[in-house]
Protein backbone atom coordinates (compact mmCIF):
# COMPACT_ATOMS: atom_id res chain seq x y z
CA UNK A 1 0.00 0.00 0.00
CA UNK A 2 2.67 2.64 1.11
CA UNK A 3 4.81 1.34 -1.98
CA UNK A 4 1.62 2.55 -4.56
CA UNK A 5 1.53 5.72 -2.61
CA UNK A 6 4.89 6.74 -3.31
CA UNK A 7 4.69 5.36 -7.09
CA UNK A 8 1.26 7.58 -7.66
CA UNK A 9 3.22 10.85 -6.25
CA UNK A 10 6.37 9.86 -8.70
CA UNK A 11 4.27 9.92 -11.13
CA UNK A 12 1.90 12.99 -10.64
CA UNK A 13 4.92 14.55 -10.12
CA UNK A 14 6.70 13.70 -13.78
CA UNK A 15 3.69 14.42 -15.06
CA UNK A 16 3.33 17.83 -14.21
CA UNK A 17 6.76 18.14 -14.88
CA UNK A 18 6.31 16.96 -18.20
CA UNK A 19 3.69 19.13 -19.41
CA UNK A 20 6.04 22.40 -17.70
CA UNK A 21 8.67 21.14 -20.19
CA UNK A 22 5.91 20.74 -22.96
CA UNK A 23 5.02 24.77 -22.58
CA UNK A 24 1.51 22.88 -22.34
CA UNK A 25 0.76 24.63 -18.95
CA UNK A 26 0.90 28.37 -20.39
CA UNK A 27 1.95 31.22 -18.10
CA UNK A 28 -0.45 34.28 -17.84
CA UNK A 29 0.60 37.13 -19.72
CA UNK A 30 1.69 40.01 -17.54
CA UNK A 31 2.27 43.65 -18.68
CA UNK A 32 6.37 44.19 -18.32
CA UNK A 33 5.57 47.48 -16.23
CA UNK A 34 4.09 47.49 -13.14
CA UNK A 35 4.04 51.04 -11.70
CA UNK A 36 2.02 53.85 -13.89
CA UNK A 37 4.76 56.96 -14.80
CA UNK A 38 4.57 60.19 -13.37
CA UNK A 39 3.00 61.46 -16.56
CA UNK A 40 0.07 58.99 -15.98
CA UNK A 41 -0.35 59.94 -12.49
CA UNK A 42 -1.09 62.72 -13.25
CA UNK A 43 -3.29 62.41 -16.35
CA UNK A 44 -5.35 60.17 -14.28
CA UNK A 45 -5.55 62.61 -11.63
CA UNK A 46 -6.40 65.31 -13.68
CA UNK A 47 -9.73 63.18 -15.15
CA UNK A 48 -10.63 62.01 -11.43
CA UNK A 49 -10.66 65.70 -10.15
CA UNK A 50 -7.80 65.04 -7.48
CA UNK A 51 -10.26 62.85 -5.77
CA UNK A 52 -11.08 59.37 -4.72
CA UNK A 53 -12.89 57.34 -7.29
CA UNK A 54 -14.78 54.51 -5.37
CA UNK A 55 -18.36 55.37 -5.45
CA UNK A 56 -20.17 52.44 -3.32
CA UNK A 57 -22.99 51.62 -4.91
CA UNK A 58 -25.94 53.66 -2.73
CA UNK A 59 -23.46 56.00 -1.37
CA UNK A 60 -21.88 59.06 -2.83
CA UNK A 61 -18.02 59.23 -4.22
CA UNK A 62 -15.31 59.21 -1.43
CA UNK A 63 -14.30 63.00 -0.98
CA UNK A 64 -10.69 62.26 0.04
CA UNK A 65 -8.42 64.36 -1.76
CA UNK A 66 -4.95 63.40 -0.09
CA UNK A 67 -3.29 60.18 0.26
CA UNK A 68 -4.34 59.85 -3.43
CA UNK A 69 -2.49 56.83 -5.07
CA UNK A 70 -2.86 55.22 -8.97
CA UNK A 71 -4.46 51.75 -9.53
CA UNK A 72 -5.20 49.13 -11.44
CA UNK A 73 -8.82 48.83 -12.13
CA UNK A 74 -7.75 44.91 -13.21
CA UNK A 75 -4.98 44.20 -11.24
CA UNK A 76 -1.84 43.92 -12.14
CA UNK A 77 -0.97 40.71 -10.85
CA UNK A 78 -3.76 39.55 -12.52
CA UNK A 79 -3.01 40.54 -15.85
CA UNK A 80 -3.90 44.16 -16.02
CA UNK A 81 -2.19 46.48 -18.36
CA UNK A 82 -0.56 49.87 -16.78
CA UNK A 83 -2.39 51.82 -19.57
CA UNK A 84 -4.87 54.77 -18.87
CA UNK A 85 -7.82 52.68 -19.88
CA UNK A 86 -6.84 50.34 -16.94
CA UNK A 87 -5.90 52.91 -14.46
CA UNK A 88 -7.90 54.96 -11.45
CA UNK A 89 -6.78 57.26 -8.64
CA UNK A 90 -8.09 55.65 -4.85
CA UNK A 91 -7.70 56.93 -1.67
CA UNK A 92 -5.11 54.62 0.41
CA UNK A 93 -8.49 53.20 2.32
CA UNK A 94 -10.04 52.17 -0.70
CA UNK A 95 -6.60 50.80 -2.03
CA UNK A 96 -5.90 48.76 0.25
CA UNK A 97 -9.50 47.83 0.85
CA UNK A 98 -9.83 46.59 -3.27
CA UNK A 99 -6.20 44.34 -2.80
CA UNK A 100 -5.96 42.73 -6.04
CA UNK A 101 -9.37 42.33 -6.72
CA UNK A 102 -11.52 42.94 -9.79
CA UNK A 103 -14.57 44.98 -9.81
CA UNK A 104 -17.65 43.79 -11.54
CA UNK A 105 -18.23 44.55 -14.92
CA UNK A 106 -21.42 47.03 -13.28
CA UNK A 107 -18.70 48.97 -10.86
CA UNK A 108 -16.36 49.09 -14.13
CA UNK A 109 -19.17 50.56 -16.16
CA UNK A 110 -20.18 53.11 -13.40
CA UNK A 111 -16.83 54.06 -13.54
CA UNK A 112 -16.64 54.95 -17.31
CA UNK A 113 -19.95 56.45 -16.88
CA UNK A 114 -18.52 58.41 -14.65
CA UNK A 115 -15.93 59.54 -16.51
Amino acid sequence: MNNILVLSCLGVAALGSLLLVAGLVRRRWRDPRRLFTWEQKKTLLARAGHRCEHKPLLWSRCKATSELEADHVVPWSRGGPTQLWNGSVLCRRHNRRKSNRIPTAFYRWRLAQRR
